[in-house]
């Protein structure tokens, strides 16, 4: 899942707890199920085995007693590990303990060079040694720090050496009583020592700054941010870790709690993909919040917005057609509307569907001559159904907006009399699809992005909304899911480790009926 593989390991094998008390709901949640861990885990534990191979072995001298000829003086030099196999490897959950990996049946070599010396004699040679039967047992704590990023530190780490060869060159039966009875010993107390040592220091090199690279906030644009702060420790299941993320939106300007809450998010009991990613639809409906808030979800039509081939302008000539006194009471004058929506529109999701029934409030102006000032003519309610399409793409949720259903008009207030608000219609209905919807989708196809670590992408996804499940404790939630996803991690300085994680489910979860409480 990430972009280091050694990384990914470290992470999948950390012992985690259970959401904090107290934890607010998550506006988005990601699992990795059992097959996503072992997974991980393979390719976590070829990494670690190349760490291992990098443990430096310090020089062994002394002296001991040969039978007659006496004291003779011993070097071993150049000690180096050509091989580190990590075999046998297994992982396994603990619901309220943590995430254990274990590997048995490991198998170092050592190779060097070996001098003994007496007075003026000096033999040399060199020497391959083999350690067998080592086993190592890692375990990681990880919580949340109070900005809500991700923490990580060794929680257990302990390892054990079975037996050692030796094959030194030269038949010198004399230099192997002594490594066996002298230097079989340092090897094993030295190994015991610096295996455990690597674990923590790929955990506090590699593992820990890593994790800080998960954003807890990005900023989207100059209006808003997302707060994607962990709401509460991971948590361990008897077959997966979730990962709680806020997912709330925020007004950059202004940082002030939205005023409905997120709902619970209860992920399907189903295992058989490696990744499964639920997204509330609190995430999309805080940014509808904070645009509302920030004033960004209101327009206003002029006549240089109209594109020259219209068949209906904004000046008093084209709406005359609808508005007779308008054209007699201020001829050949341009006209100005402003839209803005009476309150912030809301996702509706529903079976094979997600929607938005916006309720806008359209003022019409006219344009005094030679002046800066400008007349009230009418006052309209817009209601309109709105479909929207959610999908990924890379890295980023993107979206779009299409009519559901034309515009429909409600005059409120008019100082022209009254007219015809079918045809009012015509032209609204015919700016909201020229303008308004195409000013939308641009900064809807920008989206915003998801909580990846660095370096990590997706392709390949697919999103569908499907029916209510009862048996998968929803109640009220609708979700969906992607098929033959990807994530592609992009390495950096291990491009040979390059690989695809398949993310083959997605679920964009909401209630029936959302809004503010």
């Amino acid at each position: 899942m990430m972009a280091r593989p050694y990384c990914v390991a470290l992470l999948l094998l950390a012992e985690v707890f259970g959401l904090g008390d107290g934890a607010s709901n998550p506006g988005c949640v990601a699992r990795i199920t059992r097959k996503g861990l072992d997974y991980a885990h393979q390719y976590g534990v070829a990494a670690l085995q190349t760490e291992l191979s990098t443990i430096k072995l310090p020089d062994l001298s002394g002296s001991f007693e040969v039978g007659w000829i006496g004291s003779v003086s011993y070097e071993f030099t150049s000690l180096r590990i050509p091989s580190f196999k990590l075999q046998n490897s297994d992982l396994t959950l603990h619901p309220g303990q943590g995430v254990r990996a274990s590997l048995s049946n490991t198998y170092v070599s050592v190779r060097g060079n070996w001098k003994v010396q007496k007075s003026f004699i000096t033999l040399k040679g060199t020497f391959d040694l083999s350690v067998y039967r080592i086993s190592i047992s890692v375990s990681l704590k990880m919580n949340k720090d109070h900005y809500g990023r991700p923490t990580v530190s060794v929680a257990h780490c302990s390892n054990s050496i079975g037996h050692v060869s030796i094959d030194i060159s030269g038949n010198l039966s004399w230099l192997l009583n002594l490594f066996h009875t002298r230097i079989e010993s340092n090897i094993k107390n030295i190994l015991n020592q610096e295996i455990c040592k690597m674990v923590r220091k790929s955990t506090t090199s590699y593992l820990k700054p890593y994790l800080q690279t998960l954003p807890v906030t990005l900023m989207i644009d100059q209006v808003a941010g997302i707060d994607y702060s962990l709401v509460g420790s991971p948590q361990v299941t008897s077959q997966d870790l979730d990962l709680p993320f806020k997912g709330e939106f925020f007004g950059r300007s202004q940082h002030s709690p939205v005023p409905f809450d997120a709902p619970s998010i209860r992920l399907p009991q189903k295992h058989e993909h490696m990744i499964y990613f639920a997204v509330s639809d609190y995430v999309f409906n805080t940014a509808s919040w904070v645009y509302y808030q920030a004033g960004y979800m209101n327009f206003i039509f002029r006549n240089e917005n109209i594109p020259q081939d219209a068949p209906f302008h904004l000046d008093t000539k084209s709406f005359g057609a609808v508005i007779p006194q308008l054209a007699r009471s201020y001829p050949n004058m341009e006209l100005e509307l402003e839209v803005s929506p009476e309150s912030a529109p809301f996702l509706t999701i529903s079976p094979r569907n997600v929607t938005l029934v916006p309720v806008m409030n359209i003022q019409a102006f006219v344009l005094l001559p030679n002046s800066f000032d400008r007349k009230t003519l009418f006052l309209l309610k817009a209601r309109i159904n709105i479909s929207a399409t959610i999908n990924v793409s890379s890295y980023r949720i993107v979206g779009s907006l299409t009519p559901g259903s034309k515009l429909k008009l409600e005059l409120k207030h008019s100082n022209v009399g009254s007219f015809n608000v079918e045809l009012m219609e015509v032209i609204l209905n015919f700016y909201t699809s020229k303008i308004i919807y195409p000013s939308i989708n641009a900064k809807l196809k920008e989206g915003f992005p998801l909580p990846l670590p660095k370096d990590t992408f997706f392709n390949s996804l697919e999103i569908q909304i499907c029916e209510v499940s009862e048996k998968w404790g929803l109640g009220g939630l609708l979700q969906g899911w992607i098929h033959q996803g990807a994530l592609n991690s992009q390495l950096h300085h291990r491009p040979n480790f390059h690989r695809k994680l398949f993310f083959e489910f997605w679920c964009i979860m909401g209630e029936e009926s959302s809004g503010g409480k």
